[in-house]
């Protein structure tokens, strides 16, 4: 090989070394460092403001085991009931979901039944154009909440220039399995980053399990294809020029997946929603707003294509064995802790590669041609 040829390969392998280290590293190292230096300063919080009214939206498909606890756990939210709205949409379900909810009607439950299964993005619009209050709370059939919930998440939209703010996902995990103890590791760092971000008031899209946003910023869910329902409708809010914040003490609790395949097969189809979509998401790199720019390629842009930089990282480090020692120590190294990961001798290393195929495999079948509507509903570990 001429020295040109392996000089452009030592670039490329330094520059996909840096994006690794800094995407999963540096950033959320520096992160709180950047929160303390940028962050914004907000409007003070009044003590006896009156609480906004909320709308409770809960798309479902197929939940008979965990709908009634979850309708019994809103029912023991501390909040006005005449300020508080729940609407269930019930996604053409095959079991005894719509049957379930329909029980608590005389207590303010009300039933949104589809006549057949569209999808989550569907009824979520659907539920949007029936909501009547001025915050839409988000969250998912299997997510229970501390009764103070609603209280903590409308604190910060005393502030006009708040638009979305988002709460504290508390995963637990109950299946033993590899990939279940990961994905609760890895979403504790997930929660630190958010924090952070909810200090600067971009938080970089929320959790489907517990957000909530100003009714008039919605943006209507696309149908056509598979959506990150969240991070969709997040984000928007962040382009019409909103804050987007996270509230630490807004606490909900939900478990991992049963089985480690279903949770893979959900990483896929994140991953494929994610690219589905990638160009919509494109204007938060606006240099005009270099720290939400910052924040979106750290966070985001840099977790979605680390497969790929990873498998670049390997190539140009296999085309560089006989450039020195540290190509071929760091090629060992490389190669030892692929090896750990792949046998579970490290769950956390075993999640990072699964998730990371995961990725890759959604980035793929984002090319493929996709069904509309629909549902592939998981197990949890508590069912």
């Amino acid at each position: 090989m001429n020295e040109q040829f392996l000089f452009y390969v030592q670039v490329v392998f330094w520059a996909m070394l840096f994006l690794l280290v800094h995407g999963y590293l540096l950033f959320p190292m520096t992160l709180p460092f950047v929160s303390e230096i940028f962050k914004r300063r907000k409007a003070p919080e009044q003590g006896n403001v009156e609480l906004p009214t909320v709308s409770i939206l809960i798309s479902a498909y197929n939940e008979e085991a965990v709908i009634e606890r979850k309708i019994q756990n809103i029912l023991e939210i501390d909040y006005p009931k005449d300020k508080l709205e729940v609407l269930i949409g019930d996604d053409g379900s095959a079991d005894k979901t719509a049957e379930i909810v329909a029980r608590y009607e005389s207590q303010g439950i009300t039933l949104v039944k589809a006549p057949k299964n569209a999808g989550k993005a569907a009824m979520l619009n659907r539920l949007n154009k029936i909501a009547k209050n001025d915050i839409l709370l988000f969250c998912d059939a299997n997510t229970m909440f501390f009764p103070n919930v609603v209280r903590k998440l409308v604190i910060p939209f005393q502030d006009k220039k708040i638009g979305c703010a988002c709460g504290h996902l508390i995963l637990s995990d109950k299946s033993g399995s590899t990939l279940g103890r990961g994905e609760s590791s890895y979403w504790d760092l997930e929660s630190e980053i958010k924090k952070f971000e909810g200090v600067l008031d971009m938080l970089i899209g929320g959790n489907g399990a517990l957000y909530a946003i100003r009714r008039n910023l919605y943006t209507e869910l696309p149908v056509k294809k598979s959506v990150m329902d969240d991070f969709f409708v997040t984000t928007k809010v962040l382009e019409k020029g909103f804050y987007c914040t996270f509230v630490t003490s807004a606490i909900g609790t939900e478990q991992t997946s049963k089985e480690s395949s279903g949770e893979f097969r959900r990483k896929v189809r994140i991953g494929r929603a994610n690219f589905n979509f990638l160009f919509s998401y494109l204007p938060l790199l606006n240099p005009l707003h270099p720290l939400l720019a910052y924040l979106f390629f750290s966070h985001k842009i840099l977790r979605w294509f680390s497969p790929h930089i990873l498998i670049l990282l390997f190539i140009a480090n296999a085309l560089l064995l006989t450039s020195g020692l540290f190509y071929q120590i760091f090629f060992g190294a490389m190669s030892l802790a692929l090896l750990v990961a792949a046998f579970k001798i490290v769950p956390s290393g075993y999640y990072f590669l699964s998730m990371n195929y995961a990725m890759l495999k959604g980035f793929f079948m984002a090319f493929k041609p996709e069904k509309s509507g629909g549902w592939a509903r998981e197990a949890r570990s508590d069912e």
